[in-house]
C-alpha cells in the first residue's frame, strides 16, 4: 500500500489536460468539475465517433475529436501515439499515488470512490531533525537554496525510500518531514514485523550519510526518530470527485505515532506487539510498552511484486480508452490543484521546491478510533463515518482557495492538514485559513448529526455522544519549502520548515473546540476576525513563549470600517461641517456656490 492526492491545476483548466487545449479563465469551477467527470450516456450517441469522442474528450486534443466525430476513428498510427503519451501521463500521476491504490484503480476504474478496509502489518513512522535549521538557513539564498534543500530532501528521501521497496514496504505518505510505511501481512506473511524493523535499522544505516552536510549556509546535521508498531489498521479512501485521500487511522496508527515521539534522534523504537513478532532481536525497555530496538538479524525479503500489475496494451482504440479510463481514476487523488510543472512526463525532471510564503492549518479531530469499536469489522460504514467529517471538511478548504495536503497520524485522533498558499497563491490567504477554520466548526456540527444517524442503529450497545467528534485547529503563516519530495518512483507535493512545525503545535496547544492563530496569522486577520488573547504558550523548540489568540467569529465588515461607522461626531468643528453640507445644497440647486478661493460648479443631475 503506498499514497496519493489530486486533481485540478488553477495554472492549466485540467491537471492532464489535453493537448492544444487553451484555457479558459473566469470557467465556472463547478462547470468544469462536470465537464472533465460526467460520463455521457454512449446510448444517446448518434454515431460511433460520438461516442468515441464523449469518452475520449478530457484526454485528445480539439482537432482529434473533431476528427474522431467526423470519421468514427482515427489512423492507426495517431492512435499509438495518443497511447504512448496517455501511458507516460498515467506513470507521471501514479507516482503521487500508494501503489495498492494505483492497483485498484488500474483494476477497476471508479473516480471518486470511497472505501474501507482493514490491513493487517506493521507501520513504520520516521520522523526527519534537524531539517528546519537547513531550511531556515538556506532560505535567505532564494533559488540557489531552494535547489540545494530540494536535492539534499530528495537525496535523503531516495535513500530511506530505497530501503523501504528493498524489504517489501510501501510508501503511505509524506507528512512534512515525516515518512510513513506499512508492510502488508497479507502479502509479507509473519515476516511483515521482522521486515519493518529491518527497515528502520537499515534507513538509520543510511543517515550517516547526512551526518556532516556541507552546504552554502554551512554544516547540518539531519537525524531521524523511527518508531514502529504492529497490528490491524483501518484505511479509508474519502472525500468526493474532486480529491479522494487515503486516511491510514485507528488505535494503532496512535500507538505507532506515540512510539516515534519515544525515540530520541538516530534511534528505532518498536512496540511490544512488533517484539512479539520477532526473534533474536537485540532490545533495551525504553518505557512500558516500548523498546529501543538495537540490532536485528538480516532477513531476505521475499520476491518483488510488479508494482501496478497492469499489462501493456497493444496500442489500438481499446487500449486508448483503456487508458483514458484509468487516468480519470487516478485524478482524483493528486494533489487539487497540482501545476503541470510538477508531473515529469518524460526526459527532464519534476520543478524543483522552492521557498514560498503559506498559511498551514491543522485541525485536529478526534475520537474517529471510537466509531470503530462501535462498528466493529464493518468496514463500510466506518469509511462513510470517516467521510462524513473529511467531506465537509474538504469542501470548506476548498471553497476559501485551500488544499488538504494529507490527514496524518497522531498520538491522539487524526490530523489534518490544509494549505492556504501552495500550490496556488492569494494575498488574503491567511485570512482565508481563519475563515475556513471558523467554517469548519459548522461543519463539524453538520458531520455530527449525520455521524448520529449512521451510528444510530447501534445505539442500543453503546453509549453515542451527539457530539461525537471534536476538534482544535492551529493556523501559522510564514515562508516554507515547498515542493515535490521524494524519489523519481515515489513522490508527494507537500512543505516542510519551521513555520508548519509551530502550526502544528498550536493544535497541539489548543482546547477542544478552539481556533488558535500565531502573531503572523494574527496581524493578516485581525481585521477581519474577532481575537481573544490567550496566555502564551511555551512550545517545543521555541525558547520563548508564543503570543496567541484564539479566533471567535467573523466581522461583517473590516475593523477599520466598524470604526468608521461607530465613530463619535467632531467636536467644536460645527463651521467647518456645515460648508460642505451647503455645497451639497447649493449642488442638488443646481446653482453655484460661491468658496473662498473659486466658484463651484454644481454637478449636472
Amino acid at each position: 500500500m503506498e499514497r496519493a492526492d489530486v486533481a485540478e491545476s488553477q495554472v492549466v483548466p485540467t491537471l492532464l489536460s489535453r493537448p492544444g487545449t487553451p484555457s479558459r479563465p473566469g470557467c465556472c469551477a463547478e462547470t468544469a468539475r462536470v465537464a472533465r467527470y460526467a460520463r455521457t450516456d454512449v446510448s444517446l450517441s448518434d454515431t460511433a465517433g460520438n461516442s468515441l469522442a464523449a469518452r475520449l474528450r478530457d484526454h485528445l486534443a480539439p482537432e482529434l475529436l473533431a476528427r474522431l466525430t467526423a470519421e468514427g476513428g482515427l489512423p492507426p498510427e495517431t492512435v499509438g501515439a495518443e497511447c504512448m503519451r496517455l501511458r507516460a501521463d498515467l506513470a507521471a500521476i501514479a507516482t503521487y499515488i500508494p501503489s495498492t491504490v494505483v492497483r485498484e484503480q488500474l483494476a477497476d476504474p471508479a473516480p471518486g470512490r470511497i472505501k474501507g478496509d482493514y490491513w493487517d502489518g506493521s507501520v513504520l513512522f520516521a520522523d526527519l531533525s534537524g531539517f528546519t535549521a537547513l531550511s531556515e538557513n538556506l532560505s535567505s539564498r532564494g533559488k540557489q537554496g531552494a535547489e540545494e534543500v530540494s536535492a539534499i530532501i530528495n537525496d535523503l528521501f531516495g535513500a530511506m525510500l530505497e530501503q523501504i521497496h528493498r524489504y517489501r514496504g510501501s510508501l503511505l505518505k509524506f507528512g512534512g518531514d515525516a515518512i510513513t510505511a506499512f508492510f502488508d501481512a497479507a502479502t509479507l506473511g509473519d515476516q511483515h514485523a521482522a521486515l519493518a524493523g529491518r527497515t528502520a535499522l537499515a534507513m538509520q544505516e543510511q543517515m550517516a550519510a547526512f551526518a556532516a552536510l556541507e552546504t552554502r549556509a554551512g554544516a547540518f546535521q539531519l537525524r531521524l526518530r523511527i518508531g514502529v508498531h504492529s497490528g490491524r489498521v483501518f484505511a479509508a479512501q474519502v472525500g468526493d470527485i474532486e480529491h479522494v485521500e487515503l486516511v491510514v487511522t485507528g488505535r494503532n496508527i496512535n500507538r505507532v505515532a506515540l512510539a516515534q515521539e519515544i525515540a530520541e534522534p538516530g534511534e528505532v523504537i518498536i512496540s511490544s506487539a512488533t517484539l512479539a513478532l520477532l526473534h533474536a532481536a537485540t532490545t533495551e525497555e525504553r518505557q512500558a510498552g516500548f523498546y529501543l530496538l538495537r540490532a536485528q538479524p538480516d532477513i531476505a525479503p521475499p520476491p518483488p511484486a510488479t508494482r501496478w500489475g497492469r499489462k501493456i496494451g497493444v496500442g489500438d482504440m481499446d487500449d486508448l480508452l483503456a487508458l483514458a479510463g484509468q487516468i480519470d481514476g487516478l485524478r482524483p487523488y493528486l494533489p487539487r490543484g497540482l501545476p503541470r510543472r510538477f508531473l515529469a512526463t518524460s526526459g527532464g525532471g519534476a520543478e524543483t521546491g522552492e521557498f514560498r510564503p503559506v498559511t498551514v492549518l491543522f485541525a485536529n479531530f478526534f475520537p474517529f478510533s471510537a466509531a470503530l469499536d462501535i462498528l466493529g469489522d464493518d468496514a463500510d460504514m466506518a469509511s462513510r463515518v470517516l467521510n462524513a467529517y473529511y467531506r465537509r471538511a474538504q469542501e470548506v478548504v476548498h471553497r476559501y482557495g485551500g488544499i488538504v495536503n494529507k490527514v496524518d497520524m497522531y498520538t491522539f485522533g487524526d490530523k489534518l492538514m490544509a494549505l492556504f498558499g501552495a500550490p496556488a497563491a492569494h494575498e488574503d490567504d491567511a485570512v482565508r485559513a481563519a475563515r475556513a477554520a471558523l467554517d469548519l466548526r459548522t461543519a463539524l456540527t453538520d458531520a455530527n448529526a449525520e455521524i448520529e444517524e449512521l451510528l444510530r442503529p447501534s445505539a442500543h450497545l453503546f453509549e453515542i455522544e451527539p457530539r461525537f467528534l471534536k476538534q482544535r485547529i492551529g493556523i501559522n503563516t510564514g515562508v516554507v519549502f515547498a515542493g515535490q519530495v521524494g524519489s523519481a518512483s515515489r513522490h508527494e507535493y507537500t512543505v516542510m520548515g519551521q513555520h508548519v512545525n509551530l502550526s502544528a503545535r498550536l493544535m497541539s496547544a489548543a482546547e477542544e473546540g478552539a481556533i488558535v492563530l500565531s502573531p503572523t496569522t494574527r496581524r493578516a486577520a485581525e481585521r477581519l476576525v474577532a481575537l481573544r488573547e490567550l496566555a502564551p504558550v511555551k512550545l517545543k523548540g521555541i525558547a520563548e513563549p508564543v503570543p496567541i489568540v484564539e479566533a471567535l467569529h467573523p466581522f461583517e465588515v473590516a475593523q477599520e470600517l466598524r470604526r468608521g461607522l461607530n465613530r463619535p461626531a467632531l467636536v467644536g468643528r460645527e463651521t467647518e461641517m456645515k460648508s460642505p453640507r451647503r455645497v451639497r445644497r447649493s449642488a442638488a440647486a443646481g446653482g453655484w456656490l460661491r468658496s473662498p478661493g473659486r466658484p463651484v460648479p454644481a454637478r449636472a443631475g
